[in-house]
């Protein structure tokens, strides 16, 4: 065989074996309130789906995501953060449906790893991951890619947040090894891998960003807000048939004409 063509065709199986490894899903969606005050906790969340491939490998296992807050706002997860949908004929292996919760806690070395891959002034990622191995196998890509794993985040402001428009942005992956991201030593060794799988932020190691869907929140002006005003307990003045004002004086005694009179 041509030896050309024999580097071509390795080539080409390698390009074939990188997109198969990294064609899972994409992001589609996320969502964020477009008005929050000052102190208020309101949830955000970023939703994925099949990507249709033909691998056959929505991979889940160990899930990993993270939120990027302005700084001195907190990040946290609901119970259940982590949703999969999908039509009711899908099925695990074990034969329980898709539709599931699972839940996820922070995680320090994913925190300081999304940190080092997309650094923003005035802005700092907060990392989640399962708390357990979570069945995968739910991919449905030969019905149109059908199912989607939702990520959920409750994020609080700051009471003394200054009122303007703020930016959230979302990432996540994933990692099949039992060790999860333990198995990295630092940053330099988990920049490749699947844990920078999607987002919404620039970044060198990101592999599918989805810009349009970054989230911009408007904090309000918490001084411009008014409570209702309470009715008034103050009484209008009195006044006399030839139209006098009424004075008052203590004891309820009123001067009327001149004349002191005790108000009945």
């Amino acid at each position: 065989m041509n030896k050309h063509k024999t580097r071509r065709i390795f080539l080409l199986a390698g390009l074939v074996g990188v997109l198969l490894l990294s064609s899972c899903y994409k992001l589609i969606s996320s969502y964020a309130p477009s008005e929050v005050a000052p102190g208020e906790t309101f949830e955000v969340s970023f939703t994925v789906v099949d990507d249709g491939s033909d691998t056959q490998n929505f991979v889940t296992d160990w899930s990993y995501a993270g939120v990027r807050l302005p700084k001195g706002w907190e990040a946290a997860v609901p119970e259940g953060a982590h949703r999969q949908f999908a039509e009711d004929w899908v099925y695990y292996q074990d034969g329980s449906k898709v539709n599931s919760s699972h839940d996820m806690e922070p995680c320090a070395k994913l925190t300081q790893f999304y940190n080092a891959a997309c650094p923003k002034a005035g802005y700092t990622w907060t990392g989640f991951k399962s708390v357990t191995k979570i069945p995968k196998n739910i991919s449905a890509c030969w019905r149109n890619g059908c199912d989607s794993i939702r990520i959920t985040f409750l994020v609080t402001v700051p009471e003394d947040a200054a009122p303007g428009e703020y930016q959230i942005d979302f990432m996540g992956g994933d990692e099949e090894d039992d060790a999860g991201i333990e198995k990295y030593a630092n940053y330099t060794e988990a920049k490749d891998s699947r844990l920078f799988h999607v987002g919404t932020a620039a970044g060198s190691y990101v592999k599918n960003r989805a810009a349009n869907l970054v989230r911009t929140v408007i904090v309000t002006d918490a001084t411009g807000i008014k409570a209702p005003e309470e009715p008034s307990s103050r009484q209008e003045p009195a006044y006399n048939l030839a139209g006098q004002r009424l004075q008052k004086m203590q004891n309820g005694i009123i001067i009327q004409n001149g004349k002191k009179i005790l108000k009945q």
